[in-house]
C-alpha cells in the first residue's frame, strides 16, 4: 500500500507539469508514493505530458482525464482513487522539495494514524524565497513529531487559519466525511483547509518545508487582478463554507472548535467585503452587485451565530470599512480609499519583514 497520494490538478499546465512531477520522482522513497495527475480538460499538451510520465512510471504516476470542471472537480475525481494512507495536493505550477520527500514519508510512517500533518512551506518568487510557518508570527509553538489533540490546536489562538500548501490529511478521514469541494469555481482550496477540520481528532507538526509555492506565474488565481475579476467566485466559496458550518456545527467536538471555525467564516466574509469596499474601482463598484452580496452574506453571518462583523483595513489599521457603508450607504471617498490602501500595503510589508 502507498503511504502518500499526491493529487496534481492540471489545466493548461504544459510549461510546468514536468517540473512538478519530476520534483516528486527524484525521491528514493518513490515506492511509497503515488502521483495522481488530473487533467481538467486542458487544451494544450498537459494530457500528453501526463500520459508520458504514467507510461514511464506505471507504478507511481496515474492520470485522470476529465472535462473541465475547475479546481474542486479535480480533487473530487482523484480522492476516491487514492491508494495512499495520506493525501496531499500539489498544484501543477508548484513543486515539492525533492530532497525532503523521503523525510516527509518517514515522518508519516512514524506518525501513522494522526489525522492531519502541518508543515511550513516555501514561497518562490523569481530568485526570492521565503519560508512561511504554520502561524502568522513564525514562532514555534508546538513540538515537532508529537501528536496533539485537535481541539487544543484549534482553541489556543496560535493559529488563525491553515493554508493548502502546508496541510496533509489521512485519506480515510476524508472518505468517512464524504469530503467534496465545490465545482465550477476557483478558490476552493479554502474548503480544503476548512471542511476537514470538522472531523480531525489529532494534529502533528513537521519541520519539513516540503511544498514550494510558485508566486511568480502570471494569471494565477491569487493575482490581485485575477481575484477582482473573479470576485463572484470568492463570494460563492465563502457562502459554501458558511453553509457547511451551519449544517455541520452539530458534529463539532467542542465549543472552542466551533469558535475557531466560526472565526474562519468571519475572516472569509471580511475578505470579500474588503475587496468590494476598498480594492474595487469606482466604476466597477457602481456596476457591481454589492448590495445583494451584502444581504446574502450578512444573513449567513447571523445563521453562523457570528456576533459581530467588522471589516478593518488590517489588524493594525482599525478603520472599519463596513460600518462606514452601513451608516452612510456608500464607501469612503476615492482619496480616503487610496490613503487606506497605501497604508495597508506599507503595514503588510513591515509585518512581513518583522515576522517572516
Amino acid at each position: 500500500m502507498k503511504l502518500l497520494s499526491i493529487i496534481v490538478p492540471a489545466y493548461n499546465m504544459e510549461d510546468y507539469l514536468a517540473q512538478c512531477v519530476e520534483s516528486v520522482l527524484r525521491t528514493p522513497s518513490l515506492a511509497m508514493v503515488e502521483i495522481i495527475v488530473v487533467n481538467d480538460g486542458s487544451k494544450d499538451k498537459t494530457l500528453r505530458i501526463a500520459k508520458q510520465y504514467a507510461e514511464r512510471y506505471a507504478g507511481t504516476v496515474r492520470v485522470v482525464d476529465k472535462p473541465n470542471g475547475n479546481y474542486g472537480s479535480t480533487i473530487n475525481a482523484a480522492l476516491p482513487l487514492a491508494h495512499g494512507e495520506y493525501v496531499k495536493i500539489l498544484d501543477a505550477d508548484d513543486s515539492f522539495d525533492g530532497s525532503r520527500v523521503a523525510e516527509f514519508i518517514d515522518f508519516l510512517r512514524k506518525m501513522r494514524g494522526v489525522d492531519m500533518v502541518v508543515t511550513p512551506f516555501v514561497e518562490v518568487g523569481g530568485r526570492r524565497e521565503r519560508r512561511v510557518e504554520y502561524n502568522i508570527y513564525a514562532k514555534k509553538a508546538y513540538e515537532y513529531g508529537k501528536a496533539y489533540d485537535a481541539d487544543k490546536i484549534l482553541s489556543d489562538g496560535v493559529i488563525r487559519f491553515f493554508m493548502m500548501h502546508g496541510v496533509c490529511y489521512r485519506t480515510e478521514l476524508l472518505r468517512q466525511m464524504n469530503y467534496r469541494q465545490s465545482e465550477g469555481i476557483s478558490y476552493t482550496d479554502q474548503e480544503w483547509v476548512f471542511y476537514p477540520l470538522f472531523g480531525i481528532k489529532s494534529v502533528a507538526f513537521a519541520d519539513i518545508p516540503l511544498y514550494r509555492y510558485n508566486t511568480s506565474r502570471e494569471g494565477q488565481t491569487m493575482d490581485v487582478k485575477v481575484q477582482m475579476r473573479s470576485l463572484s467566485q470568492l463570494v460563492a466559496v465563502t457562502e459554501a463554507m458558511a453553509q457547511y458550518f451551519i449544517v455541520n456545527e452539530w458534529m463539532l467536538y467542542s465549543a472552542e472548535r466551533a469558535r475557531f471555525l466560526r472565526n474562519v467564516v468571519a475572516d472569509r466574509v471580511r475578505i470579500v467585503f474588503r475587496k468590494y469596499l476598498l480594492a474595487m474601482g469606482d466604476e466597477a463598484f457602481k456596476n457591481s452587485d454589492f448590495e445583494l452580496v451584502y444581504v446574502r452574506l450578512m444573513r449567513l453571518v447571523a445563521q453562523c451565530k457570528i456576533e459581530e462583523i467588522a471589516v478593518p483595513v488590517n489588524n493594525l489599521l482599525k478603520v472599519d470599512l463596513l460600518s462606514h457603508w452601513q451608516r452612510r450607504n456608500r464607501r469612503h471617498s476615492s482619496a480616503m480609499r487610496w490613503l487606506l490602501h497605501t497604508a495597508d500595503g506599507a503595514m503588510v510589508s513591515l509585518h512581513a519583514m518583522l515576522f517572516r
